[in-house]
């Protein structure tokens, strides 16, 4: 194996273990990104070819220059994010060294610099992809830079790297194995031991993704439509009363909005009051009699550019790790600000079908300008009904009955649309329906809002939580009767076409959800508090192995042994066959590595397995003694075989012709000849 070959490959490697931790990242810019993988290329092609790069020294020491002048001016002129353009600055100066000759102090620049890019990564990151990235980077390093000690130690004693295939020994992989083995760790020793800065410190500080539209304090007809295009994940929620496993028809509330110009939805007041608060619990109103019926749902809720906080209809208390929150006369709970980050936290909820406390207020009864023909038509499908709830229901199932869902061709032209979507079109979005909805109750004089937030989600199986998408976005109607004392929820979108599909692969994308989650809980949320009951578990084993480990007696020992035996024999035999394997291919790997050597060391090799035979024999050869004078002494204790094998040894050795095949074959057969 080519040792210039392989420390080129590894080399390279490490550096784009680096870039790739920024890439995957998404926020840094293309064009440097762009920069970064061409030099990569351009680099690693050229030196495996001609050993030369593509750039001058004199070259490359003006772009270095260029490049630190720039970022002075982006810094300070332009004013751009700081942590941005020395990221930037970063590649590009990583660009300029892959594309300039290499030199010992060259690839030590490029190692930490891929180094410096991995934490610039672990800033700006907190998906479970950085994982891969770390963990192969963590194991790469180390052999990188055994690899390059060889290398420099070699050529100091004047050698040619290349030219030694001794390098790349067996001894070599094991040293570094057990090398990435301790590094592993001391990583996780030091993760779990020292207090962490939160992962993604800068995380999205200037990112330009989408906001989530429709969560606002304003909703203009068709917004929803382009939310449920998207297939992002919104939020993750457990419940300890999950219902059906297929994600049910639970409404997720966001923001309630009772203020429409024939367009829009807005707030009518933006006054929002913090909610008491005890610990890390906040009350949403007055306390519930019966807690054991409430809904428990714990929520981890994706960054998003609302500060909505989503739970179940008719929430009582939310708790969390939350600066404060907020509620308005709608209902609406908000925290502190938009949060880059995840957030968690945990609510209750009145059970299905109880009705959400408190009374109309604001714009209940609002009406923009309407087309007469809407007033008419809710008129006349209610006509005859006194009950103001059974009003309501009835124009829920016309709603629902006579019109199609659709996300194409919505009526958002000139006129009214949502006389367009009742007269004309006959199909819409769930807002059309959900506004066409309000409007009508109102003009029968019954108080209504409609509410944005989510429907449903995804059982995830492996996690036991369901998985509420972008797609799953969602509007509805609140309308509220005095006489039933409360606000009840009312949808008039058809139900068949607003459920989440499943596809083919969606157990695959549940498990890779699930590793998300698990990444989020354990790796970036992890705190002072899972420090804590880490240390308190190592030191209390019963939070291990049950608090019934004081009261274990021997005869539940003796039947928890009993019981184990086949499973502990099956896993005997495993791992026999393992250690027979592994021994197996040790011998494989040592055969091939001796052929490999060439068979002036193959013959080296054969001479010190006489030797070591000779030894069990008490016949050792002495310091100074040549291999003749060896060969003599052991023929006068009559072992003959010595010398004939000593003559075909140094042929071997020595001479560098001969058939040199068939000697060791010869050889061979000696050995196995004493050994009787």
């Amino acid at each position: 194996m080519n040792f210039r070959l392989v420390f080129l490959l590894s080399s390279y490697l490490l550096v784009f273990l680096g870039f790739a931790g920024l890439f995957l990242t998404e926020e840094l810019s293309s064009p440097y990104l762009l920069l970064a993988a061409v030099s990569w290329a351009v680099g690693a092609s050229g030196e495996m070819r001609s050993g030369k790069g593509a750039l001058s020294g004199f070259v490359a020491n003006i772009a270095m220059l260029v490049v630190f002048s720039l970022t002075l001016f982006s810094i300070l002129v332009l004013q751009a994010p700081l942590l941005q353009e020395l990221v930037h600055f970063l590649l590009a100066l990583q660009a300029v060294k892959l594309l300039a000759p290499k030199k010992a102090r060259d690839w030590l620049q490029l190692y930490l610099l891929s180094f410096f890019s991995l934490l610039a990564a672990s800033a700006l990151s907190v998906e479970i992809s950085f994982a891969a990235i770390f963990v192969c980077y963590l194991f790469a390093a180390p052999w990188v830079l055994v690899l390059f000690h060889l290398k420099t130690a070699t050529e100091t004693a004047g050698k040619r790297p290349d030219m030694d295939t001794r390098l790349l020994s067996w001894s070599l992989f094991r040293l570094v194995g057990c090398l990435d083995l301790v590094l592993f760790s001391l990583t996780v020793f030091f993760f779990i031991s020292f207090p962490r800065v939160s992962a993604g410190l800068f995380g999205n500080a200037w990112a330009t993704g989408s906001a989530v539209t429709g969560f606002s304090d304003r909703l203009a007809l068709g917004e929803v439509a382009e939310i449920q295009k998207n297939n992002a994940v919104a939020m993750r929620v457990n419940m300890d009363q999950p219902g059906s496993q297929g994600g049910g028809d639970f409404y997720w509330r966001g923001v309630a909005l009772d203020l429409f110009d024939g367009r829009k939805w807005q707030k009518s007041t933006a006054d929002s009051i913090p909610l008491k608060r005890q610990g890390e619990t906040y009350f949403v109103g007055e306390a519930v009699s019966d807690s054991a019926a409430l809904i428990r749902q714990r929520i981890v809720l994706e960054p998003s550019s609302s500060a909505a906080l989503f739970t179940l209809s008719g929430p009582v208390a939310v708790s969390g790790r939350l600066p404060y929150v907020m509620q308005d006369p709608l209902g609406n709970l908000r925290g502190a600000y938009p949060s880059p980050f995840q957030i968690s936290y945990e609510a209750l909820s009145l059970p299905e079908g109880a009705r959400q406390r408190g009374g109309p207020a604001g714009g209940a009864l609002q009406l923009p300008k309407t087309d007469s023909r809407i007033i008419q038509l809710s008129r006349r499908i209610t006509d005859g009904i006194h009950d103001e709830l059974k009003k309501a229901r009835t124009l829920e199932s016309y709603l629902k009955q006579n019109y199609r869902y659709s996300l194409k061709d919505l009526p958002v032209g000139e006129g009214d649309p949502l006389a367009v979507f009742l007269f004309e079109a006959g199909q819409g979005n769930c807002e059309y329906f959900a506004s066409a909805l309000a409007v009508m109750l109102r003009s029968l004089g019954i108080p209504s809002r409609v509410v944005n937030g989510y429907l449903g989600g995804e059982w995830n199986p492996y996690g036991e939580y369901y998985l509420i998408r972008q797609s799953n976005a969602h509007s509805w109607v609140e309308a509220y009767f005095a006489d039933n004392k409360g606000w009840v929820t009312l949808d008039p979108t058809p139900p068949t076409l607003r459920r989440s599909r499943s596809n083919i692969f969606s157990s695959f994308t549940h498990f890779i959800d699930f590793l998300r989650m698990r990444w989020h809980r354990h790796v970036i949320s992890f705190n002072f508090s899972d420090q804590y009951e880490i240390f308190t578990a190592i030191k209390r084993p019963d939070i291990w192995f049950g608090a019934g480990l004081r009261d274990f007696s021997l005869k539940e020992l003796r039947s928890w042994f009993s019981a184990s035996l086949s499973s502990w024999m099956g896993w005997a035999i495993v791992l026999g066959c393992l250690a027979i394997g592994w021994n197996w291919l040790r011998k494989i790997k040592r055969r091939g590595e001796i052929r490999a050597q060439g068979l002036t060391y193959q013959a080296t090799e054969r001479y010190r397995r006489l030797l070591a035979l000779l030894r069990k024999r008490r016949l050792i050869k002495e310091a100074g003694e040549t291999a003749d004078e060896f060969s003599r002494r052991a023929e006068s204790v009559g072992i003959s075989l010595v010398k004939e094998f000593t003559s075909l040894y140094q042929q071997a050795r020595f001479s560098g012709h001969g058939e040199l095949t068939d000697g060791l074959k010869k050889m061979d057969q000696i050995l196995m000849q004493l050994r009787k």
